[in-house]
């Protein structure tokens, strides 16, 4: 079965975003003020800061790409629509 081109892109945005905004939290949630020797030690509040700026980013790939997938949803049902 054929996957609409559309569609796949949109749900291949929602994961690469998904994956990005994990990876970002994980750097924020890592960050130690108090005790630099544990975990991973951001070099400084820059850091969390483009850590910060990368959530919101992969935030926006993802409403994007959702909007990708609900364009291509309501794309298939027009066509099917007219195909009855």
């Amino acid at each position: 079965m054929a996957v609409n081109p559309m569609l796949a892109s949109g749900m291949n945005g929602i994961q690469q975003g998904m994956q990005g905004f994990d990876r970002a939290a994980q750097e924020i949630a890592e960050f130690n003020l108090e005790s630099p020797s544990e975990g991973k030690r951001l070099d400084n509040a820059a850091d969390v800061a483009e850590a910060i700026v990368d959530l919101t980013l992969y935030q926006r790939q993802v409403q994007a790409s959702a909007k990708v997938v609900q364009t291509a949803d309501e794309t298939m049902g027009f066509l099917l629509g007219i195909s009855k």
